[in-house]
């Protein structure tokens, strides 16, 4: 039923991400009976559907709660689901087959496949090797001529190896990464993928700076 009064609950919030205040707009609660037993054992099945504004930021979430006493059963499910790291703001930049890729890994992300993240950032460094250099070689040649051919430097070589590492773990050696370890995979990505949309920035902001006058002023 709609709330008469103000009730508040502290969830998390995809908007502000983190737990925040929020208030319960509207509540809805539907009983299904359930006559697995025989009709005389009916059970009840009770789903409740609870519409929750943050308080900080407005965004609002629903949430759904089954609940089944008989079969020690409770689950719940929060529409959209919760979130606890946002897509950077220039993926929409990257090339569309990139810019798809990453929105899967964000998916798996979100839904708590860490396995699935890591194997996707890696297939994104192999993927952004083919359109840059070429398909040909393995992971640590190509990886090398990202170096001799200035995609990458030195130093961010062992760092992305190290993001590798972990995405071949995955698929070979049953590694189980945790959401920190996640986080810090995604962060090296992103880095090397921000340079790709770093790059056709700087060269639009070349294309719009006016040129110095080779005539020269001594202000120039």
């Amino acid at each position: 039923m709609v709330k008469d009064i103000d009730v508040f609950e502290w969830v998390h919030c995809n908007g502000c991400l983190r737990t925040t205040r929020h208030e319960v707009v509207a509540s809805r609660v539907v009983v299904e009976p359930d006559f697995a037993q025989g009709d005389d054992c009916a059970f009840e099945w009770r789903t409740t559907y609870t519409l929750l504004e943050c308080r900080g930021c407005g965004s609002v979430t629903l949430r759904r709660r089954v609940l089944c006493d008989y079969a020690s059963y409770d689950d719940i499910e929060f529409f959209p689901p919760a979130v606890s790291r946002r897509r950077p703001h220039w993926h929409s930049k990257l090339p569309s087959d990139l810019s798809a890729l990453l929105d899967e890994i964000y998916v798996a992300l979100n839904a708590g496949c860490y396995r699935l993240v890591v194997m996707g950032a890696r297939s994104m460094v192999d993927l952004l090797m083919t359109s840059t250099i070429g398909a040909e070689g393995t992971f640590a040649s190509r990886l090398g001529r990202l170096v001799d051919e200035g995609f990458l430097s030195s130093k961010n070589k062992a760092i992305v190896e190290s993001a590798l590492d972990a995405g071949h773990a995955a698929v070979h050696r049953a590694y189980a990464p945790k959401r920190n370890d996640v986080g810090i995979v995604l962060d090296i990505v992103e880095n090397l993928l921000q340079s790709v949309v770093l790059e056709e920035d700087a060269a639009q902001l070349s294309r719009k700076t006016p040129k110095r006058n080779r005539a020269g002023h001594s202000g120039d």
